[in-house]
């Protein structure tokens, strides 16, 4: 079995961070992302609601700057631990599409 880790999430973006660079001159930028939804769940549909810290890492940041926070994209990646010694999750955005 091959270990699978990923998220492919509808949402808008609800607070973004300049770009800003790691030692090696990689560009980073943190993002909070907003997501609300109806999902079924034991027969009956559930209100979904939350927000989550995300990160865009890379060529992609110019793009992900440039994105409109009143607008709902389709974002895919990944989730990882927020730091080695930190068990709080991060979606690792590799990927965004807008919703038309």
């Amino acid at each position: 079995m091959i270990p699978e880790n990923r998220l492919c999430l509808t949402g808008r973006i609800l607070e973004r961070e300049s770009i800003r660079y790691t030692p090696a001159g990689i560009p980073v930028i943190s993002a909070r992302l907003g997501h609300r939804s109806q999902q079924p769940e034991a027969g009956t549909d559930r209100n979904v609601e939350f927000e989550m810290p995300a990160i865009v890492i890379g060529d992609m940041t110019g793009k992900f700057e440039k994105l409109a926070t009143d607008t709902f994209y389709r974002f895919t990646g990944f989730m990882a631990a927020k730091s080695f010694k930190s068990k709080s999750l991060l979606f690792h955005i590799t990927g965004f599409s807008s919703i038309e």
